[in-house]
């Protein structure tokens, strides 16, 4: 997967990570993945909280979730897994699933899920609830690509079958590293309600968003109550969620959390300061801060880099879905020349972008893989760091030649074309449109004349998954996982968000073919050092070919009201809400 995100550049990679199998009582990840702003504490119920989302959720049908508002309200809020990851503890625990054995074989799961486990509409959840989850998500008519492909292994999927109500067996087609990556990788959902249109393979048009709320089933803390278009979303307390706290209080402890859609960050500002918000994530530096001098309601919280990541990439599609020719475009033969790409990577002031433009608040990356990922970014890849010389002598061995002045620059191709293309940036970004402005001046002392157009995250996702019209973008990924199988469908060549060219039917290049090979390797290797080995090995293939040129790795900048208790976000996905059924209002701030 798996985890990915579209208000701020999603591509679904959804496998936790673990070097180790698991028994059912949770196994550590040795990657710190929370900053622990407040421990663990016994919370009261009722009240309720606002957090801001930048846009609104697309679907409540997590399957056909491709944006981060619908990922995290569809799949994280509404939905339960078999199995959780606890991000203070940075462990794998039983949810759904109370325990779970790997045989010897590292392919054979025996599990046995909780007793009196019910969904939202009070009808029990078993075992062929799980079988029916998996036939739905590996349903081509489904069209869920990203979990599809995250529960593939090898291209092959894990067979299931129910023993009981309670008891199943998953059966995978091969030995993996970690079954947990899996486990946690699909929520489970109710063949009462949805077994009918499955089976008439209209399971992909349900639960849309403007569908009736009491028609929407869930397994997790939360039920939809209402939805105003464009404004928010209200969700209420699930009456029959499995989880309860160390006292036996039922969770979760709010009656409501209300997803404010917010584009606009002054407002986010104001908004959190009037206490109109509780929570919002990915706040801009400057906000930040505002925040963290003054004194009120309200505290940041700076976690370093994020899981995620901002790049650039060029077009590489050789015609559009019109079916208008592009490999006879000059544009395509420059894109596609990767001493091109390198000369752009050598070209941008990383260092500039994050101390000057991102106020610090951001490091500087040359591969896929955030540094926060510690286990498996490889710190020893090469780095394509500031020079034009570089830069120049990359373009000329690709027979490129420089006209007009040293202080004004043009660049030409070798027919004699002006090198110039058009770079699209997510409207009321702040961030990626300040590292656009940078990269605008680096580029243009090559000579390279980019325009810079803000457009909708929405219009910009179409562009590059549907209708291939576009010259470069600059968006990333918000991974939510350590684990390298949660790249797949970045860097398989038929993987959904394999961005400058997605859903290869065959790989479009050797180096693209290479890749999709080692990862099938690395992700049946069961020896941690052997394995770290091939995912260097693809790391370092994507700098020399440089696919997407990195920029940054963004500090998760995260807010929230004071009178919040049980508040601990994490650098991963869903950030300030992966404890979300926790999160309660402390008593006198109702």
């Amino acid at each position: 997967m798996r985890r990915v995100s579209r208000s701020h550049g999603f591509a679904w990679l959804a496998v936790f990570w673990s070097l180790t199998v698991a028994c059912g009582t949770g196994q550590p990840v040795s990657s710190p993945s929370v900053s622990n702003t407040e421990s663990r504490t016994t919370g009261t119920r009722g009240g309720t909280a606002v957090y801001r989302m930048t846009s609104a959720p697309t679907t409540f049908n997590y399957l056909l979730a491709d944006d981060e508002p619908s990922v995290v309200t569809a799949f994280f809020l509404l939905n339960s897994r078999l199995v959780d990851f606890d991000h203070r503890s940075r462990t794998y625990v039983p949810a759904l699933a109370e325990s779970w054995q790997t045989a010897s074989d590292g392919r054979t799961v025996d599990i046995k899920l909780r007793e009196g486990l019910k969904f939202s509409d009070s009808r029990p959840l078993t075992a062929d609830d799980v079988v029916f989850t998996l036939a739905a998500i590996y349903d081509e008519r489904t069209n869920s690509p990203a979990f599809r492909d995250s529960l593939l292994i090898d291209g092959r999927p894990i067979e299931v079958r129910a023993i009981d109500s309670l008891r199943l067996q998953l059966i995978f087609p091969q030995h993996v590293a970690a079954v947990e990556n899996y486990l946690i990788n699909f929520a489970v959902l109710p063949s009462h309600a949805l077994k009918a249109d499955f089976e008439s393979g209209k399971l992909a048009e349900v639960w849309k968003i403007n569908s009736e709320p009491k028609m929407i089933v869930t397994s997790g803390a939360f039920v939809v109550e209402s939805l105003t278009p464009g404004e928010r979303v209200t969700l209420v307390r699930n009456p029959h969620f499995w989880k309860r706290d160390a006292a036996g209080t039922q969770l979760p402890y709010l009656d409501k959390l209300v997803l404010e859609i917010v584009a606009d960050p002054n407002k986010t500002l104001s908004s959190l300061n009037q206490n109109a918000l509780d929570l919002a994530d990915r706040i801009r530096p400057t906000d930040y801060v505002s925040l963290t001098s003054a004194s009120g309601p309200v505290k940041a919280v700076d976690m370093g880099p994020g899981m995620g990541t901002d790049y650039l990439w060029f077009n590489l599609n050789r015609s559009k879905k019109s079916g208008e020719q592009l490999d006879d475009k000059p544009k395509f033969r420059w894109f596609s020349d990767k001493r091109f790409r390198q000369a752009v990577s050598f070209a941008i002031d990383r260092n500039s972008i994050s101390s000057t433009a991102l106020r610090g608040l951001a490091t500087p990356i040359y591969g896929f893989v955030s540094p926060a990922n510690g286990i498996w970014a490889d710190p020893n890849i090469p780095k394509t760091e500031y020079d034009l010389d570089k830069a120049r002598q990359q373009l000329k061995d690709a027979g490129f030649s420089f006209a007009a002045t040293e202080n004004a620059p043009e660049l030409l191709d070798d027919a004699g074309n002006r090198v110039e293309f058009t770079l699209l940036v997510p409207a009321g970004n702040e961030p990626r449109v300040l590292m656009a402005a940078v990269i605008q001046e680096d580029l243009a002392r090559l000579g390279i004349k980019m325009q810079v157009v803000q457009i909708e995250f929405q219009a910009i996702s179409e562009r590059w998954s549907k209708s291939f019209d576009y010259d470069a973008i600059l968006l990333g990924l918000a991974v939510t996982d350590f684990e390298p199988s949660s790249f797949a469908n970045f860097l398989l060549s038929s993987g959904a968000t394999h961005q400058w060219q997605p859903l290869q039917k065959t790989p479009a290049t050797e180096w693209e073919a290479r890749i999709d090979t080692l990862f099938a390797q690395q992700a049946r290797e069961a020896d941690p050092k052997k394995r770290a080995e091939i995912f260097r090995e693809i790391q370092n293939i994507v700098v020399d070919e440089s696919p997407i040129i990195p920029i940054a790795a963004r500090h998760i900048l995260s807010a929230a009201s004071t009178r919040i208790g049980n508040y601990s976000p994490s650098i991963i996905m869903p950030h300030s809400l992966w404890n979300a059924e926790e999160l309660f209002v402390k008593q006198g701030h109702y």
